[in-house]
């Protein structure tokens, strides 16, 4: 059976840490599962997140995880949360090389050298999410683990991916500040009491994000696509493989097949 690869589906990649990998729970909306359900039939989305890792780490795996043939559209990248564990832990990154491990993600992406090539720079930075303490605390002693980080040592990570995304000129998602305006939102409500501050309306566990932190996330990331890319849009994007309704024979879509590989 013959093979064509002109009909190979260009990519999405998403690199990150276990808000990453975790994308991909659909018992918790995961955020790239919708984004895979978004552009079904137009582009793959990539899975990349790694629980646990961090920058350093991933300048070390990432080009290792993907062929020169990728053809990417677009990235996102989200790490900072396990960089911002506390000092003693083996995860924490300093936070000026959590900003230069930063750049130089951007620049695999941005390079037309690298085999991570993402062509006009569509890169969406995205900040990590607020840690909710008093929840997080709560889910440690549970599994009976440390406290090893908190909202005061991640939020100047969050900081950091901002003013990398102003610095490079690429848009950031604010996971961080969006969250945090819905929580403020929460507290400000005196008819309802929350255990944990508000923070468990977004976050399982005090860190990853619930099936409302992954429908946030999702939107947010679809909102800076229109609004930073509109060109990958997903419903002005034709599908890759004609509908069923375009053709009437396989020599119709043959026919087709042919016409968009000389396109």
């Amino acid at each position: 059976m013959p093979s064509d690869s002109t009909h190979a589906y260009d990519r999405i990649l998403c690199v990150g840490d276990s808000l990453t990998q975790h994308g991909w729970d659909v018992t918790k909306h995961g955020w790239t599962a919708q984004l895979s359900q978004a552009y079904l039939r137009r582009l793959d989305v990539v899975n990349r997140g790694f629980s646990g890792f961090n920058s350093r780490w991933a300048l070390s795996v990432l080009p290792r995880t993907l062929s020169k043939h990728s053809r990417l559209r677009l990235a996102t990248i989200l790490y900072g949360a396990n960089d911002a564990q506390f000092s003693e832990y083996k995860c924490h990154v300093p936070l000026d090389e959590f900003k230069s491990n930063l750049k130089q993600l951007v620049e695999l992406f941005c390079d037309p050298s690298s085999q991570l090539h993402v062509p006009n720079g569509r890169v969406l930075l995205i900040t990590p999410p607020p840690v909710g303490d008093r929840l997080y605390k709560k889910c440690s002693d549970d599994e009976d683990k440390p406290v090893d980080r908190s909202r005061r040592t991640t939020e100047p990570y969050a900081i950091a991916v901002r003013q990398v995304g102003s610095e490079l000129n690429l848009p950031v998602v604010d996971l961080w500040a969006a969250i945090d305006s819905k929580v403020q939102e929460l507290q400000a409500d005196s008819s309802r009491h929350w255990k944990y501050d508000g923070y468990e309306e977004y976050l399982w566990d005090g860190l990853h994000l619930n099936a409302n932190g992954n429908d946030l996330l999702f939107s947010l990331v679809t909102n800076a696509v229109n609004t930073h890319f509109p060109e990958l849009q997903p419903e002005t994007m034709p599908f890759v493989i004609p509908g069923f309704r375009d053709f009437e024979s396989k020599g119709e879509l043959l026919q087709l097949l042919e016409a968009k590989s000389e396109d």
